[in-house]
C-alpha cells in the first residue's frame, strides 16, 4: 500500500509504466534523430542541386565558347579534337556534354552552321557563285557542299532561286503570324538605312536556346541579366543593351535558334552563373531606326535582308544580327520597342 493513501501499483504495473516512459523517451530521441537526418538529407540534396547548377552553368558557358569559335572559324579546322580543346573538355566527355546541352552532335552543328551561312550569303549576294560560297564557309569542294545542301534543305543549291524560303520537313517554320512581304511591298516602304561603326566592346550575355518556344523565357533572361548587371555595380542610366539573334529562322530549325541578351561591361568583368562574357569585335552595321511592335520590326528586318542587302555594296559579316536598344524594353512595357535593327556588314 502506498503511504500516500492512494491505491498502490503492483510490480507489473510499475514495469509497464517504466516501459512506456522508455518508449516515449526513445520516440523523442528517434524524432529528433529523424528530423536531424531529414535536415541533413535536405541540406545534402540542396548542396548537390546547387553544385549541379553551378557545374551546368560552367558547362554551358564553355559550350557557348565552342559555338562562338565555330561561327568565327567556319573555314578553319573544326574537328572534334580541336573543338574539345576550345571547350576544355576531353574528347569523350565533350561529345556527350555538347549534345546534352545543344541537342545536336558536334558534327551536325558544324555542317548546319556552314550550310546556313552559305545560304545567307547566296540570298543576300546574288552575284556570289555557289563555288565561292562553299569554299568561304569551309567545304572542301563544291560537290561535297552540293550534296550536303540538298540533304539538309531538300533542294539543290543550283535549283534554289535564292529568294524563296528554304523550307522542308526540317525547316518549314517561318512563323505564320508574321507575313512574308513581296519585294514590291518592301521597295515601297523606303526605310532609311544608315551605315555606322561600332567599337570593340566587352559584352556580358545570357543565351536563350530554343528562343521561339516561349516569349516569357526571353523576358526572364532579360531580367536576370539586368539584375546581374546591377549587382555588379552597373548603372541603368547609360547601359548599352543589345539583343542578338544568332540564327536566321528562314534557314535554321526553330528549336535550334538562339537569342542573346547583351550588355556592355568593363573590360575586367567576368561572367558567373548563367551570364557569360565575350569580346565583340569592332564592326560596321547597316541600321534602320524602328519604333513599333513585333510586326513592324519584322517588316524592317525583311527590308534589310531581302531588299536592301542584295542591292547594296555590302554583304553580311559573319556576326549576328542585332537589336540596339535606345530605350529599355521593360520601360516600354514589352508591347512596343525603340531600337535600331542592325546587321553587321563588310564591303563586297
Amino acid at each position: 500500500m502506498s503511504s500516500t493513501g492512494g491505491k498502490g501499483l503492483g510490480p507489473s504495473e510499475r514495469n509497464g509504466n517504466n516501459d512506456r516512459r522508455r518508449h516515449r523517451s526513445a520516440g523523442a530521441k528517434n524524432g529528433l534523430l529523424s528530423r536531424h537526418v531529414f535536415r541533413s538529407n535536405t541540406d545534402a540534396r540542396l548542396a548537390t542541386m546547387t553544385s549541379n547548377t553551378a557545374q551546368n552553368d560552367v558547362y554551358t558557358r564553355r559550350i557557348n565558347t565552342v559555338i562562338s569559335h565555330v561561327r568565327q572559324n567556319l573555314d578553319g579546322d573544326l574537328s572534334l579534337s580541336t573543338l574539345s580543346r576550345v571547350g576544355c573538355f576531353s574528347k569523350f566527355h565533350f561529345h556527350r556534354v555538347f549534345k546534352s546541352i545543344t541537342e545536336e552532335t558536334v558534327n551536325d552543328m558544324v555542317v548546319r552552321m556552314r550550310l546556313e551561312r552559305a545560304a545567307n550569303l547566296l540570298r543576300t549576294v546574288p552575284r556570289l557563285s555557289i563555288t565561292a560560297a562553299a569554299l568561304e564557309v569551309g567545304f572542301s569542294s563544291v560537290s561535297v557542299f552540293s550534296r550536303a545542301f540538298r540533304k539538309h534543305f531538300g533542294v539543290s543549291a543550283r535549283q534554289w532561286d535564292r529568294k524563296s524560303p528554304l523550307e522542308n520537313s526540317k525547316n518549314g517554320q517561318f512563323r505564320d503570324e508574321f507575313p512574308r512581304y513581296t519585294l514590291e511591298d518592301l521597295e515601297s516602304y523606303g526605310f532609311e538605312v544608315k551605315i555606322r561603326s561600332l567599337p570593340k566592346q566587352r559584352l556580358a550575355y545570357i543565351r536563350v536556346h530554343d528562343s521561339y518556344r516561349s516569349f516569357s523565357r526571353i523576358k526572364n533572361a532579360y531580367y536576370r541579366l539586368i539584375e546581374w548587371y546591377r549587382q555588379k555595380g552597373g548603372s541603368l542610366d547609360n547601359v548599352s543593351l543589345y539583343g542578338m539573334s544568332q540564327d536566321n529562322p528562314d534557314v535554321t530549325p526553330l528549336q535550334l535558334c538562339r537569342f542573346d541578351w547583351c550588355v556592355k561591361v568593363p573590360a575586367d568583368w567576368k561572367g558567373d552563373g548563367d551570364v557569360d562574357v565575350t569580346d565583340f569585335p569592332a564592326c560596321r552595321v547597316a541600321a534602320i531606326r524602328c519604333v513599333g511592335d513585333f510586326s513592324h520590326e519584322n517588316k524592317v528586318i525583311q527590308y534589310l535582308f531581302r531588299y536592301w542587302l542584295p542591292r547594296s555594296r555590302y554583304q553580311p559579316a559573319n556576326l549576328p544580327g542585332m537589336e540596339i536598344y535606345r530605350r529599355q524594353p521593360a520601360e516600354m512595357g514589352w508591347e512596343e520597342y525603340d531600337i535600331d535593327c542592325a546587321v553587321p556588314v563588310v564591303p563586297l
